[in-house]
Parts: structure tokens; sequence; C-alpha cells
């Protein structure tokens, strides 16, 4: 039985859905599952009404789910070419993908994100200069908003906005970094999108 190449018998579908896109803004979400601890899952969904729409994806032999820049950024430009024109873009990440590169494609693109960062996440302030996300100190449902910071003691990255703080239910930390300006609504419309 000869192979099926579904990336072409799915892209014309994918484009005539994407290209009247009538939201305000489409939700995209960068995202990888584990198989067998063998096989890493890298995937690029619209995010709609609580489901996750993949729209390119790469099967890797890889035995981890973090994944390098250069393994998914051809898949990121076949994701871009499915877009319609004139939507504002949100892509949505995990931890895994705070990559300066990673931001800088999709500021270039037009494209605006929000990336979930680590607690050892380094940080650099105007007048306090660098820290670590972890050396802030909250209660359940406490949160600060930081505008106009970089990112990353070794590869310097800014400027950027950042959201961080617990969760009001599981005091879990949460970090999102964003080219917008960040605000309680931030988390709300990421949480609206999922």
């Amino acid at each position: 039985m000869p192979a099926k190449h579904v990336h072409r018998l799915y892209k014309p579908l994918i484009q005539s859905a994407l290209a009247d896109w009538k939201q305000e803004c489409l939700y995209l979400s960068l995202d990888t599952s584990l198989f067998w601890d063998e096989y890493c899952l890298v995937r690029l969904a619209v995010v709609h009404r609580g489901r996750a729409l993949p729209v390119v994806w790469r099967v890797m032999e890889h035995g981890s789910a973090s994944v390098a820049f250069k393994d998914y950024r051809e898949m990121l430009e076949q994701g871009r070419g499915l877009c319609g024109e004139g939507v504002k873009v949100i892509l949505l990440a995990d931890r895994g993908f705070v990559h300066t590169d990673l931001i800088r494609l999709t500021t270039q693109w037009g494209w605006h994100y929000r990336i979930r960062v680590k607690k050892d996440t380094w940080i650099w302030r105007k007048g306090i200069g660098w820290c670590q996300l972890q050396d802030f100190h909250f209660k359940h449902g406490a949160a600060l908003c930081f505008h106009n910071v970089r990112l990353h003691k070794e590869q310097r990255y800014g400027w950027v906005h950042l959201i961080f703080g617990r969760n009001n239910v599981n005091g879990e930390f949460w970090a999102i970094v964003s080219d917008e300006k960040t605000t309680l609504q931030t988390c709300a419309g990421i949480w609206n999108a999922i």
C-alpha cells in the first residue's frame, strides 16, 4: 500500500478553514507529546472552543519533550502559510518553547505570543538588575505584572512583558511572557481560548 501524505491531504482543508477566520484572534498552540520515551510529537494547533485542532505536526525520534528551535522552525513556517491574512495571531506555548529565536521569528511575522516561562528564568528590570522569578514569594492568588523587562541572562532578549504569581486554587507557580502589556486579562484570555 502506498504511503499517504497526510499534510498534502489536509492542507487545502485547513487553508480553507483558516482563510475566512471570523474570530478577533486566531490562537495557535505549540505543544509536544512524548511516546514510549522514544518519539516526540511536535504540533501546532488552532485553539477554538476548548479544542486543539492540529494544523501541522512533526514526529521525530527524540527521547525528550523538550525540542530545539531548529527542530520545529520549518513546521511553524508551514503553519504560517496556512493562516489567513489580516487576522491577529497569538501563539501560545509552554515552558519548553521559551526560545529567543522563536520570539524573534513570531515578532518578524507580526504574530503575538504568550509563552509560559520557568520560575528559574532570569529577568532584568531597569534600576534593579537581574533576578530570578523564584526570588519572588506569593500567596495563593497573588500576581505581579512587569513591563519592559529583559529575559535570559545569557541570551538577553527584550523588551517583553510578564505576568507571574501563584494560582489561587492549588498555589502552582505561573509566569507568562508576552509581547503585549500583561494584565490579569492576559491569563483570562488564555483560559478562554483553551
